[in-house]
């Protein structure tokens, strides 16, 4: 019933404030904008994720500012990704999303009838997790070399800890992925410094 109320709400509130909220320009990053509307999408997204996965404890005010930071980061990924004409496999982007629906616990179904009642591009999730793999892309392009894990030392635990053999792989992947992981956020926050970011 909560979950209930609370998406009702959430349509109600999109409904009252359609009126008022417009395309005014609230944050630049150099010279792309993000507007009142796009903030009030990201930020019924959130509310959406959250409702879904029944923790619903998280305030308005953290929920607008998390929409923000992830919109300036999406804006800076973007300028990135199109600067250096980095590609995303669609294929890759079908199994992306498909794991994020499943570890989310949503379904197609949920996320249209959701993009249908905000009015939102039904393509939003799609395109979020389009530039996510484009950015990791880049990242990935740019760090190769250093995107590395000493496999001596995986084998010395693998054997210490008897852990089966047919797990390696996995490890070694997990390993990698964490030193891509720190590299994705520590290359942008150098990247937010290559662009004037105004809240307006």
């Amino acid at each position: 019933m909560k979950k209930i109320f609370l998406f009702f709400f959430l349509i109600l509130s999109t409904e009252t404030l359609s009126k008022e909220i417009t395309n005014k320009t609230k944050i630049q990053v150099g010279k792309e904008i993000i507007t009142e509307h796009d903030i009030l999408i990201e930020k019924n997204w959130l509310f959406f994720i959250n409702s879904e996965n029944k923790n619903n404890n998280i305030s308005a005010n953290i929920i607008e500012e998390i929409a923000k930071n992830n919109l300036i980061a999406r804006k800076i990924k973007k300028l990135e990704t199109d600067n250096f004409k980095v590609n995303a496999d669609k294929s890759e982007v079908d199994n992306e999303l498909f794991n994020f629906l499943k570890t989310q616990n949503l379904s197609e179904d949920k996320v249209y009838n959701f993009t249908k009642s905000f009015k939102i591009n039904e393509n939003y999730l799609r395109e979020t997790v389009e530039l996510e793999i484009k950015w990791r892309n880049l990242i990935r392009g740019i760090y190769s070399g250093r995107i590395n894990v000493n496999i001596t030392e995986i084998d010395q635990q693998i054997q210490k800890n008897n852990i089966p053999l047919t797990e390696r792989e996995n490890i070694i992947t997990a390993e990698k992925n964490k030193i891509l992981n720190s590299f994705l956020a520590n290359h942008l926050e150098i990247s937010k410094k290559k662009y004037l970011i105004k809240i307006l």
